[in-house]
């Protein structure tokens, strides 16, 4: 069912971001005299929560702490206030996704995130969080801020490739009121520090823990401490038996593991000391490649991955926009200015406007706490190649390269079938022919010869790193030509002779096979085809990262290495994937006692919460009031291991 454009307050909402069991998100538009007009994000408390004064103390905490805040990777809050009977928050706008969402996405690809994304974003992630933890009030006192809730769905990814700190939700202050109760644990079990999961006061240590959690999980494409039940989970976090991210991903160098296990340190004096050193030494690492460019490129690779959700987005927003407008053109009614109650964040004052129309508040972002689990499925084993797309207005018509050749003093030489890209460690070059099947071949002095047959499609950036082998040393024995005893030897030399040396390329093929077959096959990141199949475009004796993947099983990750000369075969195994049920939570709510049917079964009566196990899917739930009104429907997706909330 489409989002109905609703006015609220001096706001219009266009757009239904998100909802969970505490809050919902919209984006919203706000007008004003001359036709100027912004985006903007709201975040509600839900109805029925505004009369719960701890939940209503949290909330504007969050408000009170992140207005402080003033960076530019953290969502910045501009206004808070009560609006009828919710409180709410608005915030500034960012188009894009989560870090829960991109991984998730990724999952379904069978992909990794690529290891230069996962340390940008945890670079500029650092950022934020070190000013955060370093904030002072206007008389110079420490705020001591501490997120507590540093997770991959409070991690903004913007279209653009900016990166954000979202919801301090249940950030700790020096400054807040709301204080949380000896013995309750705030924060999501998964992403928390032994500290944390162990009820003992905190410092800003404990975010970057929690940072270390989100690296880790961004480089493996694994849940790093998720188990069956929340108290093995903090079991585990306390114990901090976890192995490197190398471990489970070769691509990952050791220097980046040393890293990340430093930010997992279980005592924290054995961490980063602050989130500014382990923001350099993500810096560091990034070297020579710098954050604006890295930016960039991630800017592609989001308006790649998400092209269909941008699309879908951008046709709703418009439509909303315009219904929203022809609202605004209207004569305000009475109950629209004279129900709001805005309260500035900061000062805590209140103050009744009359029936007029007010001007913009600066727009602003928001991320709901959704409380939602995902598993995220081994994606991909981790490759040398990474491949862009790049969005633009109009379709591209060529391809592009970036070369990284080692080692540095090598001298080689770049070809792409007859042209000649360059030379150098580094080599890029755009504006290649798209479409064809060309040999992309590396040449130098003292190195065995590289090359692939490569197809560029238009708008694809081809990013890859090659090591060059070097030719072994070989010894020729003299030569001599015999004189006829006939003939005098000759004082005039022979005629030079050129003489043509050819070097056959050895040809080496690799069987690759799975228990069941038809698994789909890449090495190196590059789909190569279906078991069973045979490959003959690999290096002699070089290391291939192999996987093998089915629908409905886990993914086998293996290295292959090939042979100097002839065939080896290599046998994946695939373990077919249990699917565990989710959970359905439906709650009648404000809509008082009803009845209520999912994919018109009965279920039942609520209140009381109805509570049912399900198999993952798409469902439509009804909640029909016993007094007569109109029946509610909603649509839910159940999610494996997850329990989804449905509140009426």
């Amino acid at each position: 069912m489409s989002f109905q454009t609703e006015p609220f307050g001096r706001y219009f909402l266009v757009d239904k971001v998100a909802t969970g069991g505490m809050a919902e998100v919209f984006k919203a538009k706000s007008f004003s005299h001359g036709g100027f007009e912004k985006l903007l994000v709201i975040k509600r408390i839900l109805e029925h929560l505004s009369d719960n004064q701890e939940f209503v103390e949290m909330f504007i905490d969050e408000a009170k702490i992140t207005v402080s805040l003033q960076h530019p990777n953290i969502v910045q809050i501009y206004d808070f206030g009560k609006i009828r009977d919710n409180y709410f928050l608005s915030m500034e706008c960012v188009e894009g996704k989560d870090v829960k969402g991109i991984l998730r996405k990724l999952a379904q690809r069978r992909k990794l995130l690529p290891t230069e994304f996962a340390v940008y974003i945890a670079h500029e992630m650092c950022k934020g969080l070190d000013y955060a933890h370093k904030k002072a009030d206007t008389q110079g006192n420490p705020l001591r801020i501490i997120h507590r809730d540093i997770s991959p769905s409070n991690i903004l990814v913007s279209y653009t490739g900016e990166v954000k700190i979202a919801d301090f939700g249940i950030a700790k202050a020096e400054s807040s009121a709301y204080d949380t109760k000896d013995g309750v644990l705030k924060g999501k079990f998964e992403y928390m520090s032994p500290e944390q999961a162990s009820g003992q006061d905190l410092d800003h240590k404990s975010d970057i823990f929690s940072a270390g959690i989100i690296l880790h999980e961004m480089l493996t494409g694994r849940r790093l401490f998720k188990t069956e039940s929340d108290v093995k989970t903090l079991e585990k976090i306390k114990a901090v038996d976890v192995p490197p991210p190398g471990a489970l991903n070769p691509a990952v160098p050791a220097r980046l593991d040393a890293i990340v296990m430093r930010a997992l340190a279980q005592q924290p004096s054995a961490r980063f000391q602050d989130a500014r050193e382990l923001q350099q030494a993500l810096l560091e690492f990034m070297y020579p490649a710098t954050p604006d460019l890295t930016r960039e490129s991630l800017s592609h690779f989001m308006q790649e991955l998400f092209s269909q959700e941008i699309d879908e987005e951008r046709g709703r927003l418009l439509e909303g926009t315009r219904i929203a407008s022809d609202m605004y053109a209207a004569e305000p009614g009475p109950e629209a200015a004279q129900d709001w109650q805005a309260t500035n964040a900061t000062t805590s004052a209140t103050l009744k406007t009359q029936p007029s129309r007010w001007p913009l508040v600066v727009a602003a972002v928001a991320v709901l706490l959704l409380g939602a689990v995902v598993t995220w499925a081994v994606t991909r084993s981790p490759q040398e190649r990474v491949v862009e797309r790049v969005v633009e207005a109009q379709a591209p018509t060529t391809g592009a390269v970036q070369l990284r050749i080692s080692p540095e003093t090598a001298n080689a030489r770049v070809w792409l079938g007859d042209q000649d890209l360059g030379g150098g460690p580094m080599v890029t070059r755009d504006g290649l022919p798209s479409g064809q099947a060309l040999v992309l071949r590396v040449v130098a002095d003292g190195f065995e010869p590289w090359q692939e047959t490569i197809t560029l499609e238009g708008g694809e950036r081809l990013r890859q790193a090659i090591t060059l082998i070097p030719v072994a040393p070989t010894s020729l024995p003299p030569t001599t030509t015999p004189v006829s005893p006939t003939e005098a030897p000759s004082t005039v030399p022979p005629p030079t002779t050129a003489v043509e040396v050819r070097v056959e390329q050895v040809t080496v093929s690799a069987s690759f096979s799975s228990d069941p077959s038809g698994a789909s096959v890449t090495v190196d990141g590059r789909a190569i085809g279906t078991t069973p199949l045979t490959w003959t475009d690999g290096v002699p004796g070089r290391s291939y990262a192999v996987v093998m993947s089915k629908d409905g099983y886990e993914s086998d990750s293996l290295t292959a290495t090939l042979p100097a000369t002839g065939s080896k075969s290599f046998k994946g195994t695939l373990q077919a994937k249990a699917v565990a049920p989710g959970t359905l939570q439906v709650f009648s709510g404000k809509a008082g006692p009803a009845t209520v049917s999912v994919n018109g079964k009965a279920w039942g009566e609520s209140p009381p919460l109805i509570k049912k196990e399900l198999a993952p899917g798409t469902y439509t739930v009804t909640v029909t009031p016993k007094d007569g009104s109109d029946p509610v429907t909603r649509t839910v997706t159940v999610v494996s291991g997850e329990t989804v909330k449905a509140t009426f």
